[in-house]
């Protein structure tokens, strides 16, 4: 992790080491702006306190980001438009993790689905995949951009996972790493999706699932996969 969590520099990291995509986290800030933020409270990756839904993105937008140790760093929260910008600019795919605060799933669904629609170009030569645990934020999202792929992140795998993913419309399954099997890719596939595992930061089992045709995987230091040198 050499950038701080859901940062821009974060975003300029990951191109310089080779990276083709980076996922983010997108949560609607107090006034509907989405913004970059994993948490619905602000305290543990930035200098600030509260929560990002009681918080206007004209405060987020100059409050500063932490670095991994806990310092404070001089980058400042992201708004979602300016990760996609980025992200466009350098010529990288983007994973949207629709991320609602506690009873927003619908309202941050559209939201993020609305704006990724206007700012990602539809003959964009880089990929862009809208992603979320909650299926709620999924179908909202899929009402808002029906041409955006979307993936169901899950933490567990139930018999009716793929199922679950058909009904909504999801071109992929992205699960926790651990549950992840040869089996489970077999089915993946076999139901036309696309798999995906979270979060992988030991290079040598991440290498050993892609070579068993796991799809991609998301990491948080991606500089571990880079070949000896």
């Amino acid at each position: 992790m050499l950038a701080p969590e859901n940062s821009i520099e974060g975003l300029h990291r990951a191109h310089a080491l080779g990276c083709q995509g980076a996922e983010f986290d997108a949560m609607l800030a107090a006034c509907g702006t989405p913004v970059l933020m994993h948490d619905e409270t602000l305290g543990r990756t930035t200098v600030a306190e509260g929560r990002v839904d009681a918080s206007p993105w004209a405060v987020l937008a100059g409050t500063a980001l932490r670095d991994r140790n806990g310092g404070v760093s001089t980058e400042r929260v992201p708004s979602l438009a300016m990760a996609l910008h980025t992200c466009l600019d350098l010529g990288m795919a983007a994973n949207i993790e629709i991320k609602p605060a506690a009873g927003a799933d619908q309202a941050t669904g559209e939201a993020v689905a609305a704006l990724a629609a206007r700012l990602w170009p539809s003959d964009a030569p880089w990929p862009l995949l809208l992603s979320s645990f909650s299926p709620r934020a999924l179908a909202a999202a899929a009402a808002t951009a029906p041409a955006l792929p979307r993936a169901l992140l899950l933490e567990t795998v139930a018999p009716d996972s793929l199922d679950q993913a058909g009904r909504l419309g999801c071109v992929a399954l992205v699960v926790e790493r651990s549950r992840l099997t040869v089996s489970l890719i077999g089915a993946a596939h076999a139901a036309g999706l696309g798999l995906a595992v979270y979060t992988e930061n030991n290079a040598d089992r991440g290498q050993d699932a892609l070579a068993l045709g796991l799809d991609a995987l998301i990491t948080d230091w991606p500089e571990r996969f880079l070949p000896p040198t």
